[in-house]
């Protein structure tokens, strides 16, 4: 159930409620059982829509904390070589490139790690790049 889906719930429920306290005290009980269970499952519905609203917004907060970190270190990357990388103060390379293919299909920036030979791999999505630039984390 979506917000205006809860709202037209939460609005039923109000009616039934208004429409409890304007029943006459001659109404017999089973009517008044059968508003109140009306009442309660709509409240239900209700309570159930605002906890599916709830893991939505955490889910959406949790996205944008993630983007925002990545353009963060995105902000301090330089091109080098036709790779993406980490930069020290003076702007020179630091550490080990960036996938290209990771960082262009998924805007992840995942760092390569070294393979056989002078090959390097993405441990994402597994593809290799020859003849990768490589340079010191710290001075």
């Amino acid at each position: 159930m979506d917000i205006p889906g809860a709202v037209a719930t939460l609005a039923t429920a109000v009616g039934v409620v208004k429409d409890l306290r304007e029943i006459d005290i001659g109404l017999d009980k089973a009517e008044m059982k059968a508003r109140l269970a009306e009442l309660i499952s709509s409240l239900a519905d209700v309570k159930m829509a605002l906890v599916e609203v709830q893991e939505d917004a955490r889910a959406k907060d949790a996205e944008i904390a993630r983007l925002k970190a990545g353009f963060a270190i995105k902000a301090e990357t330089i091109k080098f070589e036709g790779f993406s990388m980490l930069a020290f103060e003076d702007g020179t390379p630091r550490g080990m490139p960036f996938c290209p293919r990771c960082e262009t299909m998924d805007g992840n920036l995942i760092h390569l790690v070294d393979a056989r030979g002078n090959d390097c791999q993405c441990p994402q999505c597994k593809s290799i790049y020859a003849s990768v630039p490589r340079y010191l984390w710290e001075r």
